[in-house]
C-alpha cells in the first residue's frame, strides 16, 4: 500500500521532547511523540487526515478481517484547529530524522525547543499492519523545519532529499537565533495520556 505525504505547519503543544536523544519514559525506551496545533487551513487538514483515515481502516478490516481500530492521530479543538500528533518508532529506524532552520541547515543538537516553536513538518500517513491487533492511521515525521524558535534559555541550538521535502524560508536561522523565551513553566513532563502504539 502507497503511503501518503502530508506537510503540516503549525506550533508545538505540550510536552517536546528531545529531537535529538533516544526517547524514553521512566527510563525506558519508547516512541517519539510529538503534537502540533495547526490553526491555518484546519478544515482542510481534518478533512485529508479523516479521509485517509477512513481509507486506511477500511484496507485494515479487508486484510486483517479485524474491526477494532486505534483512535484518530488528531484532536479537533474548540476553537476549529487541529492538534495532529506524529509518532516515530525507533525500532523501525524512524528515529532520528533530519531538523532544519530556514536555511535547510541542520540545527545544533543542544537547541532545547519547547511549546509554541513554529514548525513544518514532512510527515506520511503510515496505515498499521494487518498483523497489528488494531488497523488505523499513524502520523510519521520524516523531517522538520524549525519556522520560529522558543525556548526557556534562549541558548541556540538520512536519505532523506531535504530540498524536494523544504524550501528556504523566513523565520529561524542557528547562524542569526531570535528565540522567544517561553511564557509557559513546566517541568517537561511527558503528558500521561498518551497511547502506546
Amino acid at each position: 500500500m502507497a503511503h501518503q505525504k502530508l506537510k503540516v505547519c503549525g506550533t508545538l503543544e505540550g510536552w517536546v521532547p528531545n529531537f535529538f536523544e533516544e526517547p524514553t519514559y521512566k527510563n525506558e525506551p519508547c516512541d517519539f511523540r510529538l503534537k502540533i496545533r495547526v490553526t491555518e487551513d484546519a478544515d482542510e487538514l481534518r478533512e485529508i487526515l479523516r479521509n485517509n483515515y477512513n481509507k486506511l481502516c477500511d484496507w485494515y478490516k479487508k486484510a486483517s478481517g479485524n474491526r477494532r481500530f486505534f483512535a484518530e492521530p488528531w484532536i479537533e479543538n474548540e476553537d476549529g484547529s487541529v492538534t495532529v500528533r506524529v509518532t516515530a518508532k525507533p525500532k523501525y529506524q524512524e528515529f532520528p530524522f533530519p531538523v532544519v532552520d530556514g536555511d535547510l541547515e541542520s540545527v545544533d543538537e543542544d537547541l532545547t525547543l519547547r511549546e509554541g516553536t513554529t514548525v513544518l513538518v514532512s510527515t506520511v500517513l503510515m496505515p498499521y499492519s494487518p498483523k497489528s491487533p488494531q488497523g488505523g492511521m499513524r502520523i510519521r515525521p520524516r523531517a522538520i523545519q524549525i519556522i520560529e524558535a522558543v525556548t526557556y534559555d534562549a541558548s541556540d541550538s538520512g536519505d532523506l532529499d531535504l530540498e524536494e521535502e523544504f524550501t528556504k524560508t523566513k523565520g529561524y536561522k542557528k547562524s542569526k537565533p531570535n528565540v522567544k523565551k517561553s511564557t509557559k513553566k513546566s517541568d517537561n513532563v511527558p503528558d500521561d495520556d498518551d497511547e502506546d502504539f
